[in-house]
């Protein structure tokens, strides 16, 4: 009769325990969400501080296209990339709209695949899917690259 108690026990603790652990990785979800919402932020507001203190010091910006119906890639460094972003004219304002969000994260890892809409002013642009790579460095997420893709048509 104890083995059975034991048992009931343990199975009533581990029913108890297994939200935890589902609710640990939707809250770290939630955080690489809020430094990609951040990062965005600092984009918008040409705000060099929320920029550098989301990113890796090694962070790269990628973008895949297509030139003359040639697929190119460019690269970017992250220096080079707050650079640009503040030397920027204030009009049109620049609008990257998040769509949607795919988070996957393994321990210290994350990769965020983010559907957008770039927008300059009120004109649409071209959108594409940000595929953004983080890792955790003392308990905060970091970007360490983003690699977009960009087109203008075939856009939800």
């Amino acid at each position: 009769m104890k083995q059975f108690q034991y048992l009931l026990f343990i199975c009533q603790a581990l029913l108890f325990l297994l939200p935890l652990t589902g609710t640990a990785q939707v809250s770290e979800e939630g955080a690489v969400k809020k430094t990609i919402e951040l990062f965005f932020e600092g984009f918008h507001q040409k705000d060099a501080q929320i920029l550098t203190q989301t990113t890796d010091s090694l962070f790269t910006l990628n973008s895949v296209g297509n030139r003359g119906g040639k697929v190119v890639t460019t690269q970017t460094s992250g220096n080079a990339f707050v650079k640009a972003v503040l030397s920027r004219e204030d009009s049109p304002t620049w609008n990257e709209k998040l769509l949607s969000f795919n988070i996957k994260i393994d321990g210290p890892l994350a990769h965020a695949w983010v559907g957008y809409e770039f927008w300059l002013g009120d004109t649409f642009s071209h959108c594409g899917v940000n595929s953004i790579h983080l890792m955790k460095q003392e308990n905060t997420w970091k970007i360490i690259n983003i690699t977009d893709s960009r087109r203008r048509a075939d856009c939800q």
